[in-house]
């Protein structure tokens, strides 16, 4: 699974990061610091066809993005 961490960037950079990896991988763990990133993220990989969980790890927000 392709790990991408977002950490440290408000919306829209994490959003902007995922856009650019998402078609080239079938699993992404995307690792970001705050829920409307989470969000965002979420609801773009969806979007795009994708399943996306989201999981608190401490203060992160860990999602598990899989065709």
């Amino acid at each position: 699974m392709f790990q991408l961490d977002a950490r440290g960037y408000s919306c829209p950079e994490p959003v902007i990061r995922l856009r650019k990896v998402i078609d080239s991988h079938d699993g992404i763990e995307l690792m970001v610091d705050n829920q409307a990133s989470a969000d965002v993220c979420r609801r773009f990989a969806q979007s795009k066809g994708f399943a996306a969980e989201v999981r608190r790890d401490g203060p992160d927000y860990i999602l598990e993005i899989k065709k």
